[in-house]
């Protein structure tokens, strides 16, 4: 109950934070209209946004959608919004239909209130889709337990009572702002005008978001009122809050599945009751009967797993026939990584033969409450776990614990074809390219020009830092390229990769030069990376050499998501 209080009260203040802003004129929908249109969209932003995010982890996994996708959705409703209320013919189509559905619908109404419910109905539901608040502890608790799929019916109620609280004051807004229409004569005679201005609001609201200016809007306001909004959250920061919230914490772990049952999980091929399996029939626990198991959990574009794939080759070819058995647990880091195509075709160039089975939903890694990628759990014949490993490394030890649970002599495998020796030294630490967990961001962003994402190089650019210059779009996993746009990153090492989505109908190839010249050496030939796939490529190979300033030019639109180093 405390914490569905508290929940209340921070929805209350939300609508003052600095990343809601921007998409608060949407409620100028609300005030025009028929009087049914203030309920309507709060009934369809307490659905919309309750739902979403409860929801939209599982949807974006389960589906393979881009989770823009439903913001650029809403921004459409928007848009269609706007243009009904600036342009008459439209708005007459329009009220028409509506009030045609709502005669369908309940022949007995009273026509003009309902016609302003579904409408606004439909306009909150989008308005739903775009509220992205600068939460607090309570919120952020549920939203973690949404991204993890570990959701119970006190997440749901939070929820609800923070988007309820959220509710009480955009409908004060709204019914406030009706009554003004009402109290001013001047404003009723000008009625028709009123709401041409209401439907332009709402049309710079929808291309705000179909250009991320409202990211831009917020991030400016911050730069000028840096205090601005650090308050609103203080409201949770409360002894009882933090107490309930770890109660909540300790409850859900402790109704976790127990590390034990794993093994039946696995063995069903049921780690989330829909993983698929690759280069296997589902494997049977009677079938692992007697076997000894390495359980390897990776994803193929992430460039520590891959350095361990020569070490299980060798191990699979070297014992497989002796009662080995390795079982490759695929749990994807970004979003194209959960196509199964994809997954194949990295299976086929990395030449991983053995049984691998797809975790998209993220069932099997939290059944074994994993955290790392790379990871192997290693099993004995009799099902006991025999030893775990995180990261890279420790591979003559792993090696000596299959021999040894085998029964048979341990003769080390010497060097291993394949391996990238790693290099001892500083490095560029592994750098994301979305706001999402994104780090080192040095670019300087013209807010005051009419391309919103419109980004420059700074003077200097710093080691282990990186700049975008020209038009991009920055999502939560990736930064997205324009025609003319560039990237430029001052690393250290002697290896550089970077995960690629390479967008159909766009950018094939992206321009690569290392200190000012074109570079070769890696997957780049005569300065030109050739993309074929959605994978890591293999941007820099320098040998004796640490350190670099590497610039990628874009002739189109491509996804990039991550930088790594060896």
């Amino acid at each position: 109950m405390l914490l569905f209080g508290f929940a209340f009260l921070a929805g209350v203040v939300t609508v003052l934070s600095p990343c809601i802003l921007p998409v608060l004129p949407v409620l100028a929908g609300g005030i025009a209209g028929g009087r049914g249109r203030p309920w309507g969209v709060i009934s369809g932003f307490t659905l919309s946004f309750t739902v979403f995010t409860l929801t939209l982890s599982t949807l974006v996994q389960n589906l393979g959608l881009d989770s823009e996708l439903l913001r650029t959705l809403a921004a459409v409703v928007i848009l269609l919004f706007g243009l009904i209320l600036v342009v008459p013919a439209l708005k007459n189509g329009f009220l028409v239909w509506t009030s045609s559905f709502a005669v369908r619908r309940s022949p007995s109404a009273i026509v003009k209130p309902v016609a302003g419910y579904w409408p606004g109905l439909l306009l909150g539901l989008g308005l739903g889709l775009v509220w992205t608040p600068c939460v607090g502890p309570i919120m952020a608790s549920v939203i973690a337990l949404a991204l993890t799929s570990s959701l119970d019916s006190a997440s749901v109620l939070i929820t609800l009572c923070y988007t309820l609280g959220t509710s009480l004051p955009m409908l004060g807004l709204m019914l406030g702002g009706r009554s003004l229409l009402a109290r001013l004569p001047w404003l009723t005679r000008n009625t028709s005008g009123i709401q041409r201005v209401f439907g332009a609001l709402m049309l710079l609201t929808s291309l705000a978001l179909f250009s991320g200016l409202d990211r831009t809007f917020s991030t400016w306001l911050l730069s000028v009122f840096p205090g601005y909004g650090s308050g609103l959250t203080s409201i949770e920061n409360q002894d009882d809050v933090k107490a309930a919230l770890q109660n909540r914490r300790n409850l859900l772990a402790s109704s976790k599945v127990p590390p034990a049952t794993t093994a039946d999980k696995l063995a069903s091929g049921q780690g989330d009751g829909v993983s698929p399996w690759l280069n296997s029939t589902p494997l049977s626990l009677a079938s692992l009967k007697g076997k000894v198991v390495l359980v390897d959990f990776w994803t193929y574009s992430c460039i520590n797993c891959v350095r361990t794939l020569p070490y299980l080759k060798t191990w699979y070819a070297k014992y497989k026939d002796l009662g080995f058995v390795i079982i490759g647990v695929h749990s994807p880091e970004f979003a194209f990584e959960r196509r199964a195509s994809n997954v194949l075709r990295a299976m086929s160039e990395l030449e991983v033969s053995w049984p691998v089975v797809q975790d998209n939903a993220f069932g099997i890694w939290k059944a074994y409450e994993n955290q790392y990628w790379p990871a192997h759990y290693l099993y004995g014949r009799d099902g006991s776990l025999l030893e775990t490993h995180f990261g890279e490394g420790n591979y003559a030890q792993t090696e000596k614990a299959i021999a040894t649970a085998l029964g048979v002599p341990f003769m080390p495998s010497g060097n291993v074809a394949g391996v990238v020796p790693v290099l001892e030294g500083k490095k560029t630490p592994e750098t994301y390219l979305g706001f999402g967990h994104g780090a080192r961001f040095a670019s300087i962003e013209d807010v005051v020009s009419d391309q919103p994402s419109l980004y420059s190089f700074p003077t200097n650019l710093k080691t282990d830092t990186w700049a975008l210059e020209g038009n991009w779009t920055i999502g939560e996993e990736f930064s997205a390229s324009s025609a003319g746009s560039r990237l430029r990153l001052r690393f250290q090492g002697e290896r550089v990769y970077l995960v690629i989505h390479a967008l159909e109908g766009q950018a094939k190839a992206i321009g690569v030069s290392l200190d000012g010249k074109p570079y070769a050496g890696g997957e780049v030939t005569d300065g030109k990376l050739i993309l074929d796939a959605d994978r890591l490529y293999q941007i820099v190979d320098q040998p004796g050499k640490n350190s670099g300033l590497l610039e990628l030019e874009f002739s189109g639109r491509v996804q990039i998501y991550a930088f790594t180093f060896g």
